[in-house]
C-alpha cells in the first residue's frame, strides 16, 4: 500500500487498554487524545499536511507509530503526553540523547511558544529517557526530527487547571512552533527552498 507524505505527524501518547498516568479519575490518553486533535486541526488550517497516530481511544503499539511516520515521510513528529511525579509541576521535553540540532530546535521552539502562554514551571529540554540509559522509542525509532512533550503533572492541581484553561492556545502554540520548525528546517538543515 503507498502512503503519500505528510509534513507531521502528531502522537497523542497512549491510549485503550493503556491510560498511561492517571490521578482522580483524570486519564493521560484522555488529555494527549484531546490536545492532539486540537494541534492537527491547527496545522492543517495552517496548511501543514499533519496525521495522527491515533483520532480515538484505540491502543497503538509504539513500533506502529514510528511505522506510520517514517512510512508517510513526515517530516517531523511530536509525541504528547502528560508527566506524572509527586511534588513536581510543569513541561518539559524530551529529544534523543545524541541531540539531533533539528530535533532540539523542535522541542526549544514548542517549549519556548508554551512557555508565552503560560505553564507553572519551564523543566528544558532534555535529551535521553527519564527513567535511565536510553531514548524514548519513539524519539530513537523515527527517521525524521522529533521529541517527546511532557504537558505538565496530571497529579498537579496547577498544571490541570493551566492545561484545561489553555488547551486551545497550547495547541496553537504547539502548531505555531512546528510551523517554525519546518521552515527552519527546510532552509537550515535540509538547505531546501
Amino acid at each position: 500500500m503507498l502512503y503519500s507524505p505528510v509534513q507531521v505527524v502528531i502522537d497523542p501518547g497512549h491510549g485503550g487498554s493503556d491510560v498511561g498516568a492517571q490521578y482522580n479519575g483524570r486519564y493521560e490518553k484522555d488529555d494527549n487524545l484531546e490536545i492532539a486533535l486540537l494541534v492537527c486541526e491547527n496545522l492543517r488550517d495552517m496548511g501543514i499536511e499533519a496525521c495522527l497516530t491515533r483520532d480515538d481511544d484505540k491502543f497503538v503499539e509504539l513500533k506502529d507509530r514510528c511505522a506510520l511516520a517514517n512510512r508517510r515521510n513526515a517530516e517531523l513528529f511530536v509525541s504528547l503526553h502528560r508527566n506524572s511525579a509527586e511534588g513536581a509541576n510543569g513541561v518539559e521535553i524530551w529529544v534523543s540523547s545524541d541531540s539531533p540540532e533539528a530535533d532540539t530546535a523542535l522541542a526549544e521552539n514548542i517549549l519556548t511558544a508554551l512557555d508565552a502562554v503560560g505553564i507553572s514551571e519551564n523543566r528544558g529540554v532534555k535529551s535521553g529517557y527519564a527513567r535511565g540509559e536510553g531514548n524514548y522509542y519513539v524519539n530513537s525509532q523515527t527517521d525524521m526530527p522529533s521529541c517527546l512533550v511532557e504537558l505538565g503533572f496530571i497529579n498537579s492541581e496547577t498544571d490541570n487547571a493551566l492545561f484545561d484553561e489553555n488547551m486551545q492556545a497550547y495547541a496553537e502554540a504547539i502548531a505555531k512552533a512546528i510551523e517554525e520548525t519546518l521552515l527552519i528546517c527546510k532552509n537550515v538543515f535540509y538547505n531546501r527552498t
